[in-house]
């Protein structure tokens, strides 16, 4: 237990599974409790004016009936559907209504003639009978317009794909991403070399390019429709720009980070400087800054929802998810965002597997006896 919660101590990969799959069932499991609906259907009456004692006489599905004699009273563990209800007071005046009863929705329901309003032209009349009725439906912890269930977000896939044609937008999401992130890595790895590499675009641009990073991208949507249009291309061009900012300093970073040993051993054996940058820099940077480009290209997913409330027509996830909360329909904005969740999953076991593919030495151990 101990070395559960050592400070910088490590733990098997078994191990790590078993506590990442405990964590998992544990998040589902307090969700479902949080959204589950544990209250029963309960209809809550009272008779409004007349003459006690009264009597209730209620009938509903499933051949329900009771008669209830009490001025006030509470039917709980009812069944969905319609009940009527006949109260008879003291003098044998009755009043009747019915309520429809469902699991959805919150009703009131008031019985009164006209004339029982009050106003002060009929405060000393005599009200007749009514029947006053609040009906109680079930209720969770956590409204589910705040947080849907989990069973509602899982049933609300089947009407995405059918009617909103989940897979078509969701394939048009990745490949707006992949466009992005190849143009975004090409132009990044091309200028941050140009700036690490040589001083006089060091000193001229690498100043500005940090100081974009701070632009806020949502606020530059306006630029790229009017460079660009409303269509594909100024989606691609904003998620690329997205990466770009970012991830030029990081590949400067990674050039200044380049062993000194490497580049006095290439000097020493006479490397000219595009040798060098062939066999030396670019090898070491790029096998470096793929992990920084796999974090960084999910910024793209973060911004998918700005780029594609452009012209939402073209669709999308973005544009899917714009709709739904327009209709608030939240089950199917969760379940939107947990398919994306899932993309950026195995888009990550990709880089993964391309990293142990192109940097194989990374992983190289040494025997040791």
């Amino acid at each position: 237990m101990k070395k559960l919660f050592k400070i910088g101590g490590s733990l098997s990969k078994k191990t790590s599974l078993i506590i990442e799959i405990s964590g998992l069932v544990f998040f589902i499991l307090l969700w479902w409790l949080l959204t589950h609906p544990f209250n029963n259907l309960t209809i809550e009456f009272n008779a409004e004016n007349g003459n006690g004692p009264y009597k209730f006489e209620w009938k509903g599905p499933d051949g329900f009936e009771k008669s209830i004699e009490v001025a006030e009273g509470r039917l709980k563990g009812i069944s969905k559907g319609n009940y009527t209800v006949t109260l008879t007071d003291k003098g044998g005046e009755k009043v009747e209504t019915s309520i429809d009863i469902s699991n959805i929705s919150k009703d009131t329901t008031v019985i009164f003639p006209k004339a029982t309003l009050y106003s002060t032209e009929n405060e000393n009349k005599t009200f007749p009978l009514g029947i006053r009725i609040d009906v109680v439906t079930k209720s969770s912890i956590i409204d589910k317009a705040i947080l849907p269930s989990p069973l509602a977000v899982l049933s609300s896939f089947k009407e995405l794909h059918f009617e909103n044609y989940l897979v078509k937008n969701a394939i048009l999401s990745i490949k707006l991403n992949i466009y992005g992130y190849i143009e975004a890595i090409v132009l990044s790895l091309i200028i941050g070399f140009i700036i690490g590499l040589v001083p006089f675009f060091r000193s001229l641009w690498r100043r500005y390019i940090d100081a974009i990073r701070f632009v806020p991208l949502a606020a530059v949507t306006g630029l790229f429709i009017a460079w660009f249009g409303i269509y594909m291309e100024m989606k691609v061009q904003f998620l690329a720009f997205g990466i770009f900012v970012f991830l030029v300093p990081v590949v400067v970073q990674r050039i200044d980070e380049v062993d000194k040993v490497y580049l006095q051993t290439s000097y020493t054996l006479g490397a000219t400087s595009w040798q060098t940058i062939r066999n030396v820099y670019w090898p070491s940077v790029t096998s470096r800054i793929i992990d920084d480009i796999r974090v960084l290209t999910a910024i793209s997913w973060t911004y998918i929802i700005v780029a594609e409330l452009v012209n939402t027509e073209e669709g999308g996830l973005g544009a899917l998810i714009f709709k739904a909360q327009r209709s608030s329909r939240l089950d199917k904005v969760f379940a939107i965002l947990l398919l994306i969740i899932l993309i950026g999953f195995i888009q990550d076991l990709i880089f993964a597997w391309l990293d142990k593919k192109l940097y194989a030495f990374k992983y190289q151990t040494k025997n040791r006896r």
